[in-house]
């Protein structure tokens, strides 16, 4: 609308501002940045994962914190079980799904992309955490910030039901054998229970997707992260509880598959052949005869000689074939 001036110029009519209403609903309070970011996995496990996340919902943590759940290509439904079983009042839940199946490495650079949190800390989707769990992580941290910081991972007591679960967890957890907290190596570095300043995220490291499984991406990262300075420091008090049952069919397959990333990892770095490999070529060169002698004796297996049989399996699959009837003996 407009009005003709006395001298014939046009001029905009004069507007009345308006009174700006009130808003119907307060403004959110500002987001805390959060101290912590847990990372958690996921494939199609969701009944481990009820375990975990009653034990992270427990922890009572005073400093705001985050919780990142990423689907390597799960089903559909997880989201929504996921969010059911996390409380409505504990710290904010993230849930993303790739849409293939890209490997653990992939998963959690996805994830980290999507982390707000200073300190990046890794789980398994299969553990309990005793309480003071995240606090603990962040006190190592604060004592040493910048670098890493690996939790005390412990074999679960209900899984220790046989014989063959007690030689795995002294075979497959070796913690104990830590003597300095403060200056530990990069084969500590398993990302079920571990913790990472984000900083070198920022500097561009990233796990190698190359490696397709789950075994040793995690131990080459920190093995690529120390040679650049990080340090590993032990946190005795994170710890947490690996609730996994394994029976000799699952462990001769984790063997075959550790063997098949150890082959991607030493041509990697050389260096490692004889620390990731020496060990499995000399336990499988001792006993392949005393092995042949006791299947004519007809002898039940022990602990050497599942010792032997997985060492087979695991040069099985660093040499690209199938593990041997040897390796499976132990199967029977």
């Amino acid at each position: 609308m407009t009005r003709r001036a006395a001298k014939g110029t046009l001029r905009p009519c004069a507007v009345r501002k308006q009174p700006e209403a009130a808003p119907i609903f307060p403004p959110d309070p500002p987001m805390a940045i959060p101290r912590l970011s847990v990372i958690i996995p996921v494939a199609d496990r969701v009944e481990r994962l009820v375990t975990c996340l009653e034990s992270l919902a427990a922890d009572a943590f005073a400093e705001p914190w985050e919780l990142i759940v990423a689907s390597d290509g799960g089903p559909l439904e997880m989201e929504g079980r996921v969010r059911e079983l996390w409380p409505a009042d504990c710290a904010p839940l993230h849930f993303f799904r790739l849409e293939t199946r890209s490997g653990p490495a992939r998963v959690r650079n996805f994830a980290v992309e999507k982390a707000a949190g200073q300190i990046i800390l890794f789980l398994n989707d299969d553990v309990r955490l005793e309480p003071g769990f995240l606090a603990a992580h962040a006190r190592a941290h604060a004592a040493r910030p910048g670098h890493a910081v690996i939790g005390n991972t412990r074999w679960a007591p209900e899984v220790m039901t046989t014989d063959f679960m007690h030689w795995v967890a002294h075979h497959d957890s070796f913690y104990y054998l830590i003597d300095d907290p403060a200056a530990t190596t990069w084969e500590y570095f398993h990302t079920l229970n571990a913790s990472l300043d984000r900083s070198w995220f920022d500097r561009g490291e990233r796990f190698d997707e190359s490696f397709p499984d789950p075994a040793f991406e995690d131990t080459e990262f920190g093995f690529r992260l120390l040679k650049a300075g990080m340090w590993v420091t032990f946190a005795p008090a994170a710890i947490a509880y690996h609730v996994h049952y394994f029976d000799a069919d699952d462990y001769l397959a984790k063997s075959w598959m550790r063997g098949k990333s150890a082959r991607r990892l030493t041509r990697k770095f050389p260096e490692l052949h004889e620390r990731l490999v020496g060990e499995y070529e000399h336990a499988a060169a001792r006993m392949r005869w005393r092995l042949r002698w006791r299947e004519w004796r007809r002898l039940a297996d022990g602990p050497e000689q599942w010792h032997a049989r997985f060492a087979l399996a695991f040069l099985a699959g660093y040499e690209g074939r199938e593990p041997s009837r040897f390796a499976r003996r132990c199967l029977a």
